[in-house]
């Protein structure tokens, strides 16, 4: 370890025996300093020059633990270390073997390795990526755990991982498979295709929500099995994945799940057939107004309000006598969202109604309806509807 620090200081000795401008001496400086807007400045104008600005590399890592926030109206809110790993970032391959000695420096704290770990993943390269395939054999669980996570975002470490997890517990392979779900590496889909039939319900769990993530999945066929999965939460995330890839093919099953014995898969589907908006989804949402679960019951009025069915109007103003306020308002919105006529007299009525909020969206409503305003004088509300021969519900 010695040895190693001993060829790190001959690198840096050698690195700034050459020239280096008047600019990057400056922001040399600026790292060097206490003041943490001095660092910030240095960093920030040291990645502005348009120069060879590798001299810097030591410095820029002294200050990789400086996570002191400063605010500047150029630059915004960041912090020393931030504004030292975009630089390094940029450097690029350059910075690689300054990394990897002040990683192997036995002084170094665990935060800072952890950090030069992340920047090794961004710079991408091949020396820097062999490097953090070896971590995965540290006996420091954390280090450990955060080499696997940069390299399951990068899709050439696919079958290095795939083969490294043959040995793993399910702990790690639930690192590897949600690291490839926020990676997006599509390249990981057939293993976790795979991890869909595993015993253990959160591997099944978590390898949907990466399909859902990556959402370039060929086939929705392979996630049907699951809709009858025995644990909820898997259920839950196939309603969700079916959400993120918003294929129109998904629409039945996911108007299946509206009948599932646990409410927050149907509020989750709910969400789903509001953002594919198919409208073979809206009468079994109109039935999803009658569930006894006030989630599932508000979720479905609000997405009959995005649908803007007719066939809608008549549930959702008798949802307007619904004992609970939050039910009422947002039936009233979703009223004003549908803009059926029908729902005139039943919102006037409740320009009155004790609650300033549920009488604020009512008369929002009513405008976006009729297209004309008398604020909260029911009167001439009822002489308009009146006037222009707008009919009740009991006369349809």
């Amino acid at each position: 370890m010695k040895k190693c620090f001993i060829i790190f200081v001959l690198s840096v000795g050698i690195l700034f025996s050459q020239d280096i401008s008047k600019d990057l001496k400056i922001g040399i400086e600026n790292l060097k300093s206490k003041d943490p807007l001095k660092r910030v400045y240095g960093a920030y104008k040291i990645g502005k020059l348009n120069e060879d600005i590798s001299g810097s590399i030591p410095y820029l890592i002294n200050i990789l633990e400086d996570e002191r926030q400063v605010s500047d109206n150029i630059i915004g809110k960041t912090s020393p270390s931030e504004e030292a790993k975009k630089v390094l970032i940029k450097i690029g391959s350059i910075s690689i073997p300054y990394i990897i000695e002040k990683f192997n420096d036995e002084s170094s704290s665990k935060l800072l390795k952890l950090k030069l770990i992340e920047i090794i993943g961004k710079i991408e390269d091949e020396k820097g990526l062999i490097f953090l395939e070896k971590l995965t054999c540290e006996k420091d669980r954390e280090i450990k755990e955060k080499a696997i996570e940069i390299l399951s975002f990068n899709k050439n470490e696919v079958d290095f991982l795939l083969n490294f997890l043959k040995t793993q517990d399910d702990y790690i392979k639930l690192k590897v498979i949600t690291g490839f779900g926020k990676g997006k590496i599509k390249e990981a889909l057939p293993f976790l295709y795979e991890c869909l039939k595993d015993k253990n319900w959160e591997i099944r769990k978590y390898s949907v929500w990466a399909i859902g993530e990556i959402g370039e999945i060929e086939d929705i066929k392979v996630l049907i099995p699951l809709i009858k999965d025995k644990e909820y939460l898997v259920r839950k995330e196939i309603a969700e994945a079916f959400r993120k890839i918003k294929s129109p093919n998904s629409v039945s099953y996911l108007i299946e799940l509206l009948d599932d014995t646990n409410w927050m898969v149907k509020v989750v589907s709910i969400k789903a057939l509001r953002e594919i908006k198919d409208e073979r989804a809206i009468e079994p949402i109109i039935n999803a107004i009658y569930d006894k679960q006030i989630e599932v019951k508000i979720e479905a009025i609000r997405t009959l309000g995005v649908f803007k069915d007719k066939r809608a109007t008549i549930p959702i103003i008798i949802c307007l006598n619904d004992k609970n306020p939050l039910i009422k308002e947002i039936s009233a919105y979703a009223l004003g969202e549908i803009k059926d006529k029908r729902a005139v007299y039943p919102l006037i009525n409740l320009l009155g109604d004790k609650n300033p909020e549920i009488r604020k969206i009512s008369l929002e409503s009513l405008k976006k309806i009729t297209g004309v305003n008398f604020g909260y004088e029911k009167e001439k509300w009822y002489n308009w509807a009146l006037q222009n021969r707008i009919s009740t519900i009991a006369e349809n």
